[in-house]
């Protein structure tokens, strides 16, 4: 991290009045968020927790991490498309479809899928 980036994230932290440790439920309403996406992302290892928590224990994190993390574009639009893909995921496996080639494993786009694999 650069002495710029620092001094800078020092500057927002002192500026936001905010606590060298964050909740989850902190660290969502930066991110605009919520607390399950936070989990997602400390899950795909995009956010990390202070310390080596259990997986059950309340985890804190950095707040000066979090802001040079949110001033970072790349990582915003990284965290966004890994929470989006974790949802999309979800959303396709509890309406019984695969996020693999599109197809449907039930009603009535099971039959164009299979003629699309034929074709193929």
């Amino acid at each position: 991290m650069t002495d710029n980036v620092m001094q800078a994230a020092m500057a927002t932290w002192a500026a936001r009045d905010l606590p060298a440790r964050l909740l989850a439920g902190q660290v969502a309403k930066l991110l605009n968020c919520s607390t399950d996406d936070v989990a997602i992302l400390v899950s795909a290892g995009k956010l990390r927790a202070l310390g080596k928590p259990k997986p059950n224990a309340v985890k804190f994190f950095s707040s000066i991490e979090l802001i040079t993390l949110l001033a970072d574009p790349d990582w915003l639009d990284d965290a966004t498309k890994t929470i989006g893909q974790y949802w999309r995921r979800k959303n396709a496996q509890r309406n019984g479809l695969t996020t693999e080639g599109g197809c449907s494993r039930r009603g009535s786009l099971e039959l164009a899928c299979i003629k699309n694999r034929l074709a193929g």
